[in-house]
């Protein structure tokens, strides 16, 4: 019993048809953002667009935590320098939860200028050779910069083996446990953005306090990650006078095309359907002065979006009659830092922010990063016992935002009564309601387009040990369109009351090393058919080889986590787009067999898809699970959980988690067995 063969056994090449789907869906949304910016021709408008953009913002990201009233600030070192200092500092952000910096200060009383730096995906962060050239080359030009190591980054490493004692993340500057904390933020209704803004905000706090510092004249700059933070920054602090975020603006649909991936903290959920642009960051704080740094071979942040952004931004700045307060460096480099851009972004920090013209430096010496630490082993972690972990964070975030999520829901018995989970003999309600809310929340119910199944053999059907076979494909929508596949798998000897769609981890590419597996369902079942989401099996996307070095196709930066992050853009999930087409696949069976009630068998991911998928679907007989995952509540709040981005999805560990859809289905009557190569559970 095979699988298909390329292209849909020659009949329509599958390899970039999800990459196609999602930038013809986000198209028309690119058109309609052009056009609503188009048609601002006033301060008022564009005013009352941007209060409606940072409310969104605020919203996507969970809100931003309370600042505390009496936050500790403890200088645990001084270096002298040549014409300035170093003080080594720790900040608590949070009740225990702290902050490691370096503040650069110039010789003399002040008040001087302040800068706060924020680091881009660096592993040694405030450490890193030209990140301290660039802090450096500000002091002397008579700023205190004040610059901190990010999450998970310099002294904040979160998560450390537990045998080793050694990071579980090295050698990706941060970036694989951003996106790790990331995706547990994701799952919770909220953007790892909200605990590095709060950093951020908390160290602005300490910078515009001091008292050799001009609150009225504080700047913020950073590159590539922390010209991110530059950008959400100037979005949601009025007291940043002037901004120079560095090879971290582009426009949307110029980076989509090139199939890059952003990090998790930099995705905003919904951004695109939504219309939040780069140019919404960059004009955050018009008509103040901002200063976009870009590399011209960036490879992250193509040039030519950055180029649209400075357009639409100086369309707005002129508004203000203040197109002189937007400029633009750009170095012949590919994604660099702040320092190999320092010509233009410190001449732009010096003239609206100084006391005199930039004067460069000739390179400054660095020091060895463990002499800039500011605990006495470079970890927070180790130097407090009563460090909390970013994990600690989102798991309160969820206390907060979701209380009941991860149990199991207590339902009427029918009588009155707070009866558990059961079947139901009551009217059905708490079962109903669920099955409503996932048809709204995932968009399920849509309108689809005809399926007009092809049956590629159908003229010859195959026949293995006694079972018809044929390989079928269909498409669940047009324009864009999206094609899955099946397949289907008959026992003439055998009524199918009940068909069930087989839903592997890797689909129809599990053939044929589980023809026995398929054989003996197909018998239990009558018929069942093996089926493709879209992006699985026959119909997996090609693989995206951006960047170069990721080998894993289903890891952090692989294929399935870039699509994954589009979909996030686009406010959907692969989960949703896939439990919508196995909802199709459902009709396509019941047309054949014309049974009217479908059973499921889920293993892996596909677990999940049929769970969601019967749950969503009335007249089920029941639902087989092999090796089901942790639920959503579980992969946010624990601490050692796979990542998998095949389950990247916003905001569901609440009233549709994996416990919700079960009791549901119990009540509905519908057996929901689970299995794992231990056993039945």
């Amino acid at each position: 019993m095979d699988g298909f063969n390329d292209a849909v056994d020659g009949y329509v090449d599958v390899d970039d048809q999800l990459s196609r789907y999602v930038l013809s869906w986000a198209d028309d949304h690119f058109a309609n953002e052009r056009a609503a910016k188009r048609a601002i021709d006033s301060r008022r408008e564009f005013e009352e667009r941007r209060e409606c953009v940072r409310e969104l913002f605020l919203s996507s990201v969970g809100g931003l935590p309370d600042r505390m009233t009496d936050p500790t600030v403890e200088t645990t070192g001084r270096l002298e320098r040549d014409g300035y200092s170093i003080e080594l500092l720790v900040l608590e952000s949070r009740p225990n939860f702290r902050v490691t910096a370096n503040c650069y200060v110039p010789d003399g009383d002040g008040p001087f200028p302040g800068v706060l730096f924020c680091c881009g995906h660096v592993d040694s962060a405030k450490g890193d050779p030209h990140n301290q050239k660039a802090c450096i080359e500000l002091a002397s030009n008579g700023f205190v910069v004040l610059v901190v190591d990010p999450v998970g980054q310099g002294e904040r490493t979160q998560y450390v083996d537990s045998e080793t004692g050694e990071p579980r993340f090295t050698g990706s500057g941060g970036v694989f446990a951003h996106c790790y904390a990331g995706q547990k933020c994701f799952y919770a209704g909220a953007n790892l953005a909200r605990y590095v803004i709060h950093d951020d905000r908390c160290a602005l706090d300490y910078l515009a306090e001091r008292s050799d510092v001009d609150p009225d004249r504080i700047g913020v700059t950073g590159t590539s990650g922390g010209g991110i933070q530059t950008l959400y920054l100037s979005l949601v602090d009025d007291r940043i006078d002037a901004a120079a975020p560095c090879c971290s603006v582009t426009e949307r649909r110029e980076w989509l095309k090139t199939g890059k991936r952003i990090d998790a903290e930099q995705v905003i959920y919904g951004a695109i359907p939504r219309g939040i642009n780069y140019d919404d960051l960059v004009t955050a704080m018009a008509p103040d002065p901002i200063c976009v740094g870009a590399a011209a071979s960036d490879e992250y942040f193509p040039i030519e979006g950055v180029h649209e952004t400075l357009e639409r931004a100086r369309r707005i700045y002129d508004l203000y009659d203040a197109d002189e307060n937007v400029r633009l460096t750009v170095a012949d480099t590919t994604h660099c830092s702040v320092y190999e851009l320092r010509e233009g972004v410190f001449e732009f920090l010096c003239d609206h922010l100084g006391d005199g013209e930039y004067v460069p430096r000739d390179d400054p010496s660095t020091l060895d990063e463990s002499e800039l630490h500011s605990t006495p082993e470079g970890s927070v972690l180790a130097a407090s016992a009563d460090e909390r972990t970013i994990d600690d964070l989102i798991r309160e975030y969820v206390a907060e935002t979701c209380p009941s999520g991860g149990t199991v829901p207590a339902v009427d018995d029918g009588n009155g009564r707070g009866g558990g989970v059961g079947r139901d003999d009551g009217d059905g309600e708490y079962a109903a309601d669920l099955r409503r809310t996932l048809l709204e929340t995932l968009d399920l119910d849509r309108e689809g387009c005809e399926l007009n199944p092809r049956f590629v053999d159908r003229v010859e059907k195959t026949d293995v040990d006694g079972l018809d076979v044929e390989h079928v494909w269909f498409k669940t929508e047009r324009d864009p369109d999206i094609v899955v596949t099946g397949v289907l798998v008959s026992d003439p000897q055998s009524a199918a009351e009940s068909p069930a769609v087989v839903l592997y981890e890797d689909g129809t590419e599990a053939l044929p090393e589980r023809t026995a597996d398929v054989a003996s369902l197909a018998r239990e079942y009558g018929t069942v058919l093996v089926f493709d989401p879209r992006g699985v099996g026959a119909v997996r996307n090609r693989v995206i080889p951006i960047p170069a070095w990721v080998e894993e196709y289903d890891d952090i930066y692989g294929t399935e986590f870039k699509l994954a992050y589009d979909a996030l853009q686009m406010e959907s999930s692969l989960l949703e787009m896939r439990v919508y087409d196995v909802r199709r696949a459902v009709e396509f069976l019941r047309s054949e067999t014309d049974a009217d009630r479908v059973s499921f068998v889920g293993e892996g991911i596909g677990a999940y898809h049929a769970l969601y998928a019967g749950a969503a679907t009335e007249n089920v007989g029941r639902i087989d699970l092999q090796d089901v995952g942790p639920s959503f509540f579980e992969l946010a709040t624990e601490r050692d959980v796979p990542f998998r981005p095949q389950l990247t999805a916003f905001d569901v560990v609440g009233e549709c988690d994996l416990p919700h859809l079960t009791a549901a289905l119990e009540r509905r009557g519908v057996r929901v067995s689970k299995t794992s190569d231990g056993g039945r559970e």
